[in-house]
């Protein structure tokens, strides 16, 4: 199935929901916007802020390694002119060559530690990132289905999704049928007010799944 066919079948499938909501012997829908509710969600800021500091943790021990791994680099680079230079006698650009071929090896030791540094730390971020994510969409859909319940809401539709396409998957509807405000009010009601205020770093839990 391409892209196109699954796009159209994704519109269908909006279409059909949209029609029964509307054909139910009480019609009754929602729209919400969870990327809002996300990034404003009090516990998403919080996470925000301690992915933050445990990024700024990790960053020191690797801007070492880099600087490490610079220095080498300039060392090989310096010792290989060296090698080369004419002026030296044969027995000097040996030297200078073995002590290069040393240099190399712990240059390339070195840039080794900073790959496996960057892949074991971007797999553990990743991860936490990932069931961070899971966790408060999960907190989120539990508030909005107790919602629903109780004002009798048969279907919710996201406004802030998108189509394969990256166009709005709901182009226009009635601000009356929004929710997005009551279900926040809701979800932040517990948040310390400062807290609450909070604002995140730009190493942040930005997207919205």
């Amino acid at each position: 199935m391409n892209m196109r066919s699954l796009s159209l079948l994704t519109t269908a499938g909006l279409c059909l929901a949209l029609a029964t909501a509307l054909n139910a012997a009480e019609p009754a829908m929602a729209f919400v916007s969870m990327e809002r509710l996300f990034d404003d969600y009090y516990k998403t800021k919080a996470a925000n802020v301690q992915l933050k500091a445990r990024f700024e943790s990790v960053d020191v021990p690797r801007r070492e390694l880099m600087n490490q791994v610079k220095t080498l680099k300039t060392e090989v680079e310096k010792l290989g002119a060296e090698a080369r230079d004419k002026s030296l006698s044969d027995a000097e650009r040996d030297k200078k060559r073995t002590a290069a071929e040393d240099k190399f090896a712990l240059f390339r030791d070195a840039e080794t530690k900073l790959a496996e540094f960057d892949n074991t730390y971007k797999k553990q971020f990743g991860e936490q990132m990932k069931q961070s994510q899971q966790q408060l969409v999960g907190e989120i859909r539990a508030v909005i289905g107790a919602y629903v319940k109780e004002h009798g809401i048969r279907i919710v539709f996201d406004s802030s999704g998108k189509t394969l396409n990256s166009v709005e998957s709901v182009v226009y509807y009635d601000p009356a049928f929004d929710i997005t405000e009551p279900i926040l009010a809701i979800l932040n009601k517990n948040a310390a007010e400062p807290e609450a205020n909070k604002t995140t770093g730009t190493n942040s839990i930005k997207k919205t799944p």
